[in-house]
């Protein structure tokens, strides 16, 4: 058997020497993060997800959207947001169902515009992060989403030829988007400047984003061991994040700097009148979706064979997506009443009320959300859950 040389067993030595340091100091890493998780009073596991839901992280560049970071592009899309004369009536615009007033939203419990809708307008407040929009998921993009309304009959009821004439005859539109888009807007076919516009808009919703609360600030000193500054957080919303993230569960569904898994689920609400719901949720939101020439494998993508272009083409409509919606955000939520995707609790604490008792919870059988069940808190719990919820809230 041969024996290694000199310089081989030097560095064979040197090896296990780095990868012994690299292990020491992985577990002094640990030792100070159970240290520091110990001395103020949380789990390992809980210290973790609290970790992991602040800072939140800067807007991404959606790569199916060659404006997305554009500056002149957010510019062009902040005048079409607010345009009325976009619409049938001359009265409708995106910001009449998403007022910058109302932390992007209307207020109302369902919208109305042209005609009166059946769904809650959702913030659009840190929109960039999400994979899908609306509560359906019917959009895979926030370009693609903006189109909807200019064509949607109770919305701004136009066609996308209509848009494309009412932007041509307005001066600062048709001078921003020529500046934006190298052409003047009356020289390109009608579909790809329809998308265009939709891309302007989204490249000004992606700047539309969460200021820091006080939850962030507590994250903060946690991560920096300093006690004068945690106890600065009130103990009512500490002790509803200790429920958050332990014993009632929410962190399931509700994690991350956004508090939301993305996903899609079902979890008995009743419609706005008490009764069964009849929304079909993602079962029709993915039909929608596959359906859209603008999704984000359609030809007025920019990057048709990127990573979300290949999810779309992807997904599979499943029975159990029936009634399914959106998990929202939770960044927002002190500011964004009525709740749910109909509008059916008009305050925080009668959300937290459903989910802890499931009064009222449709009796969906087999397509019932399986995670559900009573939570059986005190009233002093679901007021701490509130409270935590409202210190998600901006400080400024």
């Amino acid at each position: 058997m041969r024996t290694a040389r000199p310089g081989r067993r030097r560095a064979v030595f040197a090896l296990c020497v780095v990868v012994l340091l690299l292990v020491g100091e992985d577990r002094s890493k640990r030792r100070v993060h159970d240290a520091s998780s110990f001395a103020f009073g949380w789990t390992h596991r809980a210290y973790k997800s609290i970790l992991k839901m602040s800072p939140m992280p800067s807007a991404p560049v959606d790569s199916t959207n060659r404006v997305s970071g554009s500056t002149q592009a957010a510019a062009l899309g902040e005048l079409l947001f607010f345009d009325t004369s976009l619409s049938a009536n001359g009265q409708v615009a995106c910001a009449t169902c998403h007022d910058s007033k109302r932390s992007f939203t209307d207020g109302q419990r369902v919208s109305v515009a042209l005609g009166t809708g059946s769904r809650n307008a959702p913030t659009i407040i840190d929109s960039a992060h999400q994979r899908w929009l609306t509560w359906d998921g019917r959009a895979d993009s926030l370009w693609g989403q903006a189109l909807h309304p200019f064509i949607s009959p109770v919305e701004m009821g136009l066609t996308r030829s209509e848009v494309i004439t009412l932007v041509g005859k307005s001066d600062p539109l048709s001078r921003g988007y020529r500046e934006v888009f190298g052409r003047s807007i009356q020289d390109e076919p009608i579909d790809h400047a329809f998308a265009n516009i939709g891309k302007a808009i989204a490249a000004y919703e992606r700047t539309i984003v969460s200021s820091p609360g006080m939850f962030d600030d507590y994250v903060d000193a946690l991560r920096r061991g300093d006690a004068r500054a945690v106890e600065q957080y009130p103990e009512s919303a500490r002790r509803g994040l200790v429920l958050f993230v332990g014993r009632a569960g929410c962190v399931r569904c509700h994690h991350g700097p956004f508090l939301t898994d993305g996903e899609f689920h079902l979890v008995g609400v009743p419609d706005a009148k008490g009764q069964l719901p009849r929304d079909v949720g993602r079962l029709q939101g993915i039909d929608v979706l596959l359906a859209d020439p603008f999704n984000t494998s359609g030809i007025h993508s920019d990057d048709p064979q990127g990573e979300q272009a290949r999810i779309t083409r992807s997904l599979i409509r499943q029975p159990e997506m029936w009634g399914a919606v959106r998990t929202p955000s939770l960044r927002q939520a002190a500011k964004t009443a009525p709740y749910m995707h109909a509008g059916q609790f008009a305050t925080l604490l009668e959300v937290v009320h459903f989910y802890n008792t499931l009064e009222g919870a449709a009796a969906l059988d087999h397509h019932a959300e399986r995670m559900l069940a009573p939570l059986r808190l005190t009233s002093q719990e679901e007021t701490d859950l509130v409270a935590f919820l409202e210190s998600l809230a901006p400080s400024k």
